[in-house]
C-alpha cells in the first residue's frame, strides 16, 4: 500500500466518531445572533459538488437540514438565519458557462439567486480581478489539495519537483492530464520548462484517461479524494501516490471563501460575526467529522448533487484524515485557522503576473483580493 494510505489508516479509524442527533451540535455551539445583520437565507456558492473538503460549511447546519437538488439548507445553528449551500461545477451545480466567480455577479441560474459568498482560487482571483473582482474573507484549506497523481507501480520513485516532470512529452513517455495550460497551475508548469507537448487538457474531475492509459499518465486531482478512489476502485484498485501543487512550488489557495468586491461593505457587518463562526466550524468539523461525513454521503447518494457523483462515508473519512495529516487544514504559520498568509499571497501574485491580461486589474494588489479583517485570531486548531 502506498505511503499516503498507510500513513492515514490510523487517522481514518480515529475519525470514525459518534454521530449526535441531527443538527444538535450546530444548534448548541453556533449561537451568535445574526438575524439583524445577515441576509436570510444566506447563500454560499461552492466550487464543486459536495465532498469532505467542504465539511466546515455543512458543519454549520449539521445533519438537520433539508436536501434539495443542487442545494443543502437549514438553520445556521441557533443564529436566527437560514444557510443555503449551493453545489458548484459549471453545467452541473451551476448553469452552462457559469462559474463560482460569475455567480457572485450574475447569479447561479439553476438556483435563481446571486450568492452572498463563493469559493474561489487565489490565482484566479488575481487573473479575474477586473472581470469578476472578489475579496477572500476566509480560507478553510490552508494548502490546496490539488495535485498530480501517479501509479506507484509504473513510477516507483514518484514526482516531487518540477524537474521530475520534464521527461514527459518526449517520445514514448506518458502524458500529464490537467484542466488547462492556458492559465494557473498548468501554464505555470509550462513556464517552468515542462513541454507543452506533455499535456492533455480537459480534466474535469475524471479519471478515465488514467485508467485507459494503464497508469502511464499523470492525472490532476485532489490528493484528499482521487488517491482514495483510485486505490480502492474506479477500475484501478492499485496503489497510487500524489504531490500537491504547493509542494511543487505553486502556493495557491483553493476554496477561498470570497465576497464580490462591490458588496464587501454591504456585507461587512454580517461577515464580522459570520466569519468567526466559519472558523470555529472548520475546527469542529476536522476534530469530529462523523456527522457531516454521513450527511455528505447521504446528500450525494440521494442524487441531490449529480447523478454520477458519490462521496461515500469511507471516502469522506479518508479525506478528513488526509486534510489534517497533510496540513491541508491547519493553522499555517501561526495559531489561527482560516486567515491568509499575506507573504504567500504576495508570492502567488508574482507567479501569476505574467498571466494577467484584460480580465485583470493591471494594478491588482494582495489587499485587493484577500483580507484578514473579519478573522478572529484566537480561533485555531
Amino acid at each position: 500500500m502506498n505511503r499516503i494510505l498507510t500513513a492515514l489508516t490510523a487517522s481514518v479509524a480515529a475519525f470514525a466518531g459518534t454521530t449526535a442527533s441531527a443538527g444538535e451540535f450546530a444548534t448548541a455551539h453556533y449561537t451568535t445572533p445574526l438575524a439583524d445583520v445577515c441576509p436570510s437565507p444566506f447563500y454560499i456558492q461552492k466550487d464543486w459538488l459536495a465532498q469532505a473538503e467542504h465539511g466546515g460549511l455543512y458543519q454549520m447546519i449539521g445533519a438537520g437540514g433539508t436536501m434539495e437538488s443542487g442545494a443543502y439548507r437549514g438553520p445556521l445553528g441557533a443564529t436566527g438565519i437560514e444557510l443555503a449551500i449551493l453545489e458548484g461545477g459549471g453545467g452541473i451545480g451551476l448553469g452552462d458557462g457559469e462559474t463560482a466567480y460569475s455567480a457572485l455577479f450574475n447569479g447561479n441560474s439553476k438556483a435563481g439567486v446571486i450568492p452572498h459568498l463563493g469559493f474561489q482560487e487565489l490565482d484566479n482571483a488575481y487573473i479575474f480581478s477586473n472581470l469578476f473582482p472578489v475579496v477572500g474573507v476566509f480560507v478553510p484549506l490552508d494548502i490546496a489539495p490539488s495535485g498530480l497523481i501517479w501509479d506507484t507501480g509504473t513510477y516507483p520513485d514518484g514526482f516531487h519537483s518540477v524537474d521530475d516532470l520534464k521527461a514527459f512529452g518526449e517520445s514514448g513517455a506518458g502524458m500529464i492530464y490537467v484542466s488547462t495550460i492556458t492559465r494557473t497551475f498548468g501554464l505555470w508548469l509550462v513556464e517552468q520548462g515542462v513541454s507543452r507537448d506533455a499535456f492533455v487538457e480537459g480534466y474535469r474531475g475524471d479519471l478515465e484517461n488514467f485508467v485507459a492509459n494503464n497508469g502511464t499518465w499523470l492525472n490532476q486531482g485532489f490528493v484528499t479524494t482521487e488517491v482514495f478512489n483510485l486505490s480502492n476502485g474506479m477500475n484501478w484498485a492499485k496503489p497510487v501516490d500524489a504531490v500537491t501543487v504547493n509542494e511543487l512550488g505553486y502556493p495557491t489557495i483553493t476554496g477561498m471563501v470570497s465576497v464580490a468586491q462591490p458588496r464587501l461593505e454591504e456585507l461587512a457587518p454580517c461577515l464580522e460575526l459570520l466569519v468567526p463562526i466559519m472558523q470555529q466550524a472548520a475546527v469542529d468539523y476536522i476534530n469530529d467529522p462523523a456527522e457531516v461525513n454521513q450527511l455528505i454521503a447521504d446528500f450525494t447518494a440521494g442524487g441531490f448533487s449529480a447523478s454520477w457523483w458519490r462521496a461515500t462515508p469511507e471516502l469522506n473519512a479518508y479525506s478528513a484524515a488526509a486534510q489534517r495529516d497533510r496540513g491541508i487544514v491547519g493553522n499555517g504559520n501561526n495559531a489561527t485557522i482560516g486567515d491568509f498568509d499575506l507573504d504567500r499571497a504576495a508570492a502567488m501574485l508574482e507567479l501569476v503576473k505574467p498571466m494577467l491580461d484584460d480580465r485583470a486589474n493591471p494594478d491588482v494588489t494582495v489587499d485587493d483580493v484577500v483580507t484578514n479583517r473579519f478573522i478572529n485570531p484566537e480561533i485555531g486548531l
